[in-house]
């Protein structure tokens, strides 16, 4: 459920209200969780929140009534890409930013794991979602059964570097909401709005 409305929050609370929000019930929501103790929390007031379902569903989901999205100042809604083109959850998540409130979309390419590859070195050229799973494996010592997990000692420190590794060399930074090419993720923009990460 969403906290209370912003208009009582903000007499109390100057921080940025910020949600959030993954269909990944494992890796995702385990890196999310990990972002809000790293944050300023004098800075950033984070929730985080698991919705199961494909991102259209996901969206379907936040438009009903047991949402508020009001209470938020940004809702960033992390997905894969899932060898399915998410054009329309971009959109939708537009749609969904009020005067209040903006609604970001986050995609990876082809999966979250292109993201967390790039804490520990340069991601490669993937033909499919397994082959980005198992250069995953291969990095952290996971096994298949433990692969959707964040390992002990995940190297935080090195976001800077992440940034720029989540995408082949000479290939731009894809744009805030919308989906670059394989392999790519947009989260850089997600940690740049909460803090975590120099903007560029």
């Amino acid at each position: 459920m969403a906290p209370r409305g912003r208009q009582g929050r903000q007499h109390r609370d100057e921080r940025r209200a910020v949600l959030l929000l993954t269909n990944g019930r494992n890796t995702e929501r385990s890196y999310l969780d990990g972002l809000k103790r790293r944050a300023d929390r004098t800075r950033y007031s984070i929730t985080v929140k698991f919705i199961d379902g494909d991102p259209l569903t996901v969206l379907k989901e936040l438009s009903g009534p047991r949402w508020d999205l009001n209470a938020f100042d940004e809702v960033w809604i992390v997905v894969d890409h899932d060898g399915q083109d998410r054009s329309e959850f971009l959109t939708r998540c537009r749609k969904l930013s009020t005067r209040h409130t903006a609604v970001h979309g986050v995609v990876s390419v082809p999966c979250f794991e292109v993201w967390l590859i790039a804490h520990y070195a340069a991601v490669g050229s993937y033909p499919s979602q397994k082959e980005a799973q198992r250069h995953y494996r291969d990095l952290t010592g996971l096994s298949r059964k433990e692969e959707k997990s964040l390992p002990p000692g995940f190297p935080w420190d090195q976001v800077e570097r992440a940034a720029t590794r989540c995408r082949l060399p000479n290939v731009d930074e894809p744009a805030l909401d919308t989906q670059g090419p394989c392999p790519s993720t947009t989260m850089p923009h997600l940690l740049r709005s909460v803090g975590l990460l120099s903007s560029s």
